[in-house]
């Protein structure tokens, strides 16, 4: 063969040998863009199925009498009565046992002192206020169910509700709000089936029910529920600069894929849950947000220049806007608004509280409620003798060493089954173990996983560390990443496998890091769920994905929402619990609950906004009994004794990230933030800290019923069988009270 093509003409032979080496080219491009990755189906994952709220049809509905305020009865209950203005499309709901009415809006009779004029002052008398922009402008409008120019349709909806259909003319948009009272409260929605747009006018975003509940600034003593880190309120009667008179931040964090930087003067804690609230006197509300609420925000307006009144609500976005670039030569762009709409249907239901339960306290037992009517929190906790402690070694990492790399061993199997055993003698109990930096390839963000790296025993020792934790009655978890990953260390592609912003560009940080196709990342996991079953391991733990991050990929071939990345991750909890047993999450975003076996660093500490005057528990009160979670490592406090006591305060179990050499090993790696992780050091404090916990172990499976400020700089927590602890930060230290049974 050789010789055949040696003796054709030197021009021919050049030609051949540059078509086999195309060919060539071609065969392994395609054999390392092939997709070899198990199918959804080898997981039982499905495709997520398109359910869609339904536009109710009929004739229209007109009342047979209004009361004297204007309101006509549209559906009732034994608590509640929902109430509709025909002429104004508010809606008011009565609680029928106390005789309280919840509005809208504001009463009319309350306008008349209003300093603001034309749309602010329209925007309280309606229901919801509706953003647009029009052909290719960026800029935003505002409308309202006032517009001159705008039509009102009223329809039943069986026995239970109403749907108001509104067109406005002038712009050709249409859109419905669906009212249902429940045995809570009411819900709202939006179909998106119900919104039609046939001119060159587009819905942006679309704030429901923007003034319900509305205090104004003299009314009445209470606060704004917004849900900032654990939960932050907003009081009425505080001074506080105009700056800080407005609250809105997206549900879940800002969508990496939206190409949004917003800069920031102080760090942020991301909101985890899709819940808001008010409370006014002896009533409030808990407003859930059931669907849409990943391409929602909570908006909090304190009395300003917009109106005199407190506000919380939501406000659903329909379409983004973002720089896109004018070419691929410049970094210029242009200020663009995203073509189609986002499809969610949106829901919110409000629970309507009062007497002891109108606070925050019964805010978090509304949404606990919730979550188990839902299934989420199923199952309780069970009763412990000794309170669990979470244990993360640090095995090693790999680090530049002169023009090369060098994996770095800071914690061997063995060592860390000597650490444990001596913890143990020392009166440690119920502990459970996770591992880190067990990769083969030295990187957290790889998925060069195995073999298990052998400078810390490899895939032997793995085993034998494992037999020895079980004999020891203990779960071990191997910790993972599976959303970013480094190019160089990872088997999938940027250009076919990483997620696509909104300008459709592979999304990319300043280190190169680009985020996975959730479904591929998903389904790389199923070699990685076999080979840690083959090692014996107990569990995976996520630090970064399934619990704290969701994003769209806007793909053109595969476009995925926020909503089926969440979709996606759930599945692969269920996934990696059913066959392996236990799974873990960092900080625990709601869409997790129900899969996980606990929650590692739940958030509890607030933005330090200059609108939250306080911080309170109201996740922890939601989840404690049914999720077990941890604060931050106690050998990673910023302010050692104050975390310390903010851990005890709200429910949380001792959790420390441990090497068995000098933490300085870790320098330049992957786990430099492990700044102080060496267990000699900490040994001593770690059982000081353990003792002071297990004071704790009797209430580990119950529920949180009390939490309030005693005083300045003292918090007690009460739980269901009456006992209570009081937390001093002035003294730097608790009480625990046992309670008389539950």
């Amino acid at each position: 063969m050789v010789r055949r093509l040696w003796s054709v003409h030197p021009k021919r032979r050049i030609q051949l040998i540059a078509a086999a080496a195309a060919v060539l080219a071609i065969v392994l491009l395609w054999a390392l863009n092939r997709d070899t990755l198990p199918k959804l189906e080898a997981m039982n994952i499905e495709i997520p199925a398109a359910a869609r709220l339904s536009v109710a049809q009929g004739e229209d509905w007109k009342p047979a009498a209004v009361d004297p305020d204007g309101y006509a009865t549209v559906a009732e209950n034994s608590r509640f009565s929902l109430r509709l203005d025909p002429k104004t499309s508010q809606i008011a709901v009565l609680n029928k046992p106390n005789g309280y009415l919840w509005r809208s809006n504001p009463p009319a009779g309350q306008l008349a002192g209003e300093t603001v004029k034309g749309t602010l002052l329209e925007n309280m008398q309606s229901p919801y206020i509706l953003e647009y922009t029009s052909g290719t402008e960026t800029k935003r409008s505002v409308t309202n169910a006032l517009d001159p120019k705008m039509t009102t349709r009223y329809t039943r909806i069986g026995t239970d509700g109403i749907q108001v259909t509104y067109t406005h003319t002038e712009l050709h948009i249409s859109f419905v709000l669906q009212y249902r009272i429940t045995d809570s409260g009411f819900e709202v929605s939006v179909p998106s089936s119900g919104i039609a747009e046939t001119g060159e006018a587009r819905l942006f975003a679309l704030n429901v029910l923007p003034f319900f509940g509305a205090v104004s600034k003299a009314e009445e003593t209470g606060y704004l529920f917004v849900p900032d880190g654990p939960g932050g309120l907003v009081y009425y009667d505080r001074k506080r600069p105009t700056i800080g008179t407005v609250y809105e931040f997206p549900i879940y964090g800002e969508d990496p894929s939206h190409l949004k930087e917003r800069e920031r003067k102080t760090p942020r804690e991301q909101i985890g849950f899709p819940v808001f609230g008010l409370k006014r006197g002896t009533q409030a509300f808990a407003a859930i947000v059931k669907e849409g609420q990943y391409t929602a925000s909570v908006k909090a307006v304190l009395p300003g220049n917009i109106s005199s009144y407190n506000t919380v609500s939501a406000n659903f976005s329909y379409r983004q806007e973002y720089g896109r670039k004018v070419s691929g030569i410049t970094k210029d762009v242009v200020g663009t608004i995203q073509k189609n709409r986002n499809e969610d249907d949106r829901r919110v239901e409000y629970r309507l509280l009062s007497g002891d339960a109108a606070s925050y306290v019964g805010m978090a037992q509304a949404y606990r409620a919730y979550l188990k009517e839902d299934g989420v929190l199923a199952a309780g906790l069970k009763p412990v003798d000794q309170i669990p402690m979470q244990l993360s070694f640090i095995g090693g990492a790999t680090k530049p060493r002169f023009g090369g790399s060098r994996y770095e061993t800071a914690t061997t199997f063995a060592q860390a089954e000597s650490m444990v055993d001596e913890l143990m003698r020392l009166g440690a109990g119920n502990i459970r173990v996770t591992y880190q930096g067990w990769q083969h390839s030295g990187f957290a963000r790889s998925d060069q996983r195995f073999p298990v790296v052998q400078e810390i025993g490899g895939t032997e020792g793995a085993k034998r560390f494992i037999q020895a934790m079980h004999e020891k009655g203990i779960q071990v978890l191997f910790e993972d990443y599976m959303t970013w990953k480094l190019p160089d260390y990872t088997r999938f592609q940027v250009k076919s496998d990483g997620i696509r912003g909104i300008d459709t560009a592979v999304l990319q940080d300043r280190n190169g890091r680009f985020i996975v196709d959730p479904v591929k990342a998903v389904r790389g996991q199923k070699d990685v769920v076999d080979r840690l079953k083959e090692l014996g391991a107990d569990g995976i733990h996520y630090v970064e994905g399934p619990g704290d991050q969701v994003f769209s990929d806007f793909n053109p071939s595969s476009p995925l929402a926020r909503k089926d990345t969440a979709y996606y991750y759930r599945e692969l909890l269920d996934y990696v619990r059913d066959r392996l047993g236990a799974v873990g999450v960092v900080r625990g975003n709601d869409y997790s609950l129900g899969r996980v076996s606990f929650i590692e660093e739940l958030p509890f500490s607030s933005s330090y906004d200059l609108m939250i005057d306080e911080t309170v528990p109201f996740y922890p009160m939601a989840l404690h009994g049914s999720v077990e979670y941890t604060s931050a490592a106690g050998n990673l406090r910023d302010v050692y004794d104050e975390q310390l006591l903010k851990a005890i305060e709200y429910g949380a179990v001792p959790y420390f990230r441990l090497t068995y050499s000098e933490s300085r090993v870790l320098k330049d790696t992957d786990y430099s933030h492990i700044y102080s992780g060496e267990y000699a050091v900490w040994k001593d404090r770690i059982i000081e800290e353990y003792r002071k916990f297990n004071q704790l172990a009797a209430v580990y499976h119950q529920p949180m019923t009390g939490h309030e400020r005693v005083s300045e700089g003292v918090y007690k927590t009460t739980y269901a069988d009456g006992t209570s602890v009081t937390v001093n930060y002035n003294t730097k230290r608790f009480d625990v009270t046992k309670g008389g049974g539950a």
